[in-house]
């Protein structure tokens, strides 16, 4: 009969050392903050299977792991979370933090661009707030960056809708839009020359799929006043059409330092050559 009190007594003893000894889930923490949402993580201790979830006072979730996301929060505001053990005896674990977005909204960048050959459009923009920018071309994400200037490059002589959106830590953002268009080919070679006729030697490429296009050969004097025109040809070329060639420019020219300038729409070259003939 004594032996039997004993066991109960024992049982019962047992039975309190979890309320007695357990200790709360530990460790609640914040990670992952947005300007609405953000992840609450705790650590159960053994013999704990679920937590209650408690935000500023109020019930949030009953949760059965180590963690939960927290969504639909409000920019720019502190939070209060409780994470209290589902079962007798644990107790619980708190933190708080705050939402980003405390930051004013940027504004929308003034964009301005040159060009370059043949196929870049140098953007440069201002703006106030902002901590990084989406680059979009056509509506294409192109690249984001921290910086206030990027170049795009695209084809010769084509049009383009250029979008930058500025953004911060508000998760708002303000964009602003332009039109810009790449650069036809243009660039001149010189050479000293003799007395008598002069020609330009050049391979030559429209680079359109769709359309022909002209390429234009001006032929400059150079002297200490300046460049004096002399005279100029032109190449006509097929969509797509690769050509080349020696082209005569001028006839029964003084001997001296002469300049061709090669410019065109969509027709490129890697080069060009003056010579007599």
């Amino acid at each position: 009969m004594k032996l039997k009190k004993w066991l109960v007594a024992l049982i019962a003893l047992m039975l309190l050392i979890p309320a007695m000894s357990a200790n709360a889930a530990t460790g609640a923490y914040v990670t992952n903050v947005t300007s609405n949402s953000l992840t609450l993580l705790w650590t159960l201790q053994s013999g704990e299977n679920y937590v209650h979830v408690y935000k500023d006072g109020a019930f949030y979730s009953t949760m059965a792991g180590n963690g939960i996301n927290v969504t639909g929060l409000s920019p720019c505001t502190t939070y209060n979370f409780n994470v209290v053990s589902g079962q007798s005896g644990y107790s619980s674990t708190s933190t708080s933090a705050t939402t980003l977005g405390c930051d004013p909204a940027p504004t929308a960048p003034v964009i301005t661009y040159t060009t370059s050959p043949y196929y870049n459009i140098n953007l440069s923009w201002t703006s106030t707030n902002a901590t990084n920018y989406d680059i979009y071309k056509d509506n294409v994400f192109v690249a984001n960056t921290t910086n206030t200037s990027y170049t795009i490059s695209g084809s010769i002589s084509t049009a383009y809708t250029i979008k930058i959106v500025a953004k911060n830590n508000t998760g708002q953002s303000a964009s602003s839009t332009i039109n810009a268009t790449s650069p036809g080919f243009s660039n001149s070679w010189t050479a000293n020359l003799n007395a008598g006729n002069i020609r330009v030697g050049a391979a030559l490429y429209n680079s359109s799929y769709a359309f022909s296009t002209t390429m234009y050969m001006d032929l400059y004097r150079v002297t200490a006043s300046g460049d004096v025109f002399v005279a100029s040809t032109s190449v006509n070329l097929n969509p797509s059409q690769t050509t080349g060639g020696w082209y005569n420019l001028a006839y029964g020219q003084p001997a001296g330092t002469y300049k061709v300038t090669l410019h065109s729409t969509y027709a490129t070259t890697s080069g060009a050559s003056l010579g007599n003939f």
